[in-house]
C-alpha cells in the first residue's frame, strides 16, 4: 500500500509512503467520498518517505490538480511534511510556488504536529516553515 489517508478534525491526512503518486491521488478521491470529511478541510501530504522524484512538469500537473479540488470543498489551504533528504524540500518549495500560482497556499514542515497546528489556525497566523 503506497498511500493511506485519515481525518484528523478538519484536516485530511494523506500519507504516502511508495513511489506511485496516482495512489495519493487515488486516497484523495476516496477520502472526498467519505460523508465523514468536513468541508472546507486542509490537505496535508506526508511524504517523508515517499521514495518518487517526480519532474517539474509532474509537479506542476499535481500542483494545477490538487487546486482543481477547491471546487469540491477542499480548502485552499494545505501543507506538506518533508524527510530530511535534501531534495524532499526543493520538491516540496517547487510545489508551493506552483501552487501558489493556482490561488493555494502551501506550508512545508519537518514535523506532522507543527504541520496539523498551522493548518487548523486561523489564515492570517502566518507559519516559518516548519
Amino acid at each position: 500500500m503506497a498511500a493511506s489517508w485519515e481525518i484528523r478534525g478538519s484536516v485530511l491526512i494523506v500519507t504516502c509512503d511508495g513511489e506511485d503518486a496516482k495512489e495519493s491521488a487515488e486516497a484523495i478521491y476516496e477520502a472526498l467520498a467519505d460523508p465523514g470529511l468536513p468541508q472546507g478541510a486542509s490537505v496535508l501530504l506526508d511524504v517523508r518517505l515517499c521514495t518518487e522524484n517526480p519532474s517539474s512538469n509532474e509537479i506542476r500537473q499535481r500542483a494545477a490538480w490538487l487546486a482543481s479540488l477547491k471546487s469540491r470543498g477542499i480548502s485552499s489551504r494545505c501543507a506538506m511534511v518533508v524527510g530530511p533528504r535534501v531534495h524532499q524540500y526543493g520538491l516540496a518549495r517547487m510545489a508551493a510556488t506552483h501552487l501558489d500560482f493556482e490561488g493555494m497556499e502551501m506550508a512545508i514542515f519537518k514535523d506532522l504536529e507543527s504541520a496539523i497546528e498551522w493548518l487548523e489556525a486561523p489564515a492570517s497566523k502566518g507559519h516559518a516553515n516548519g
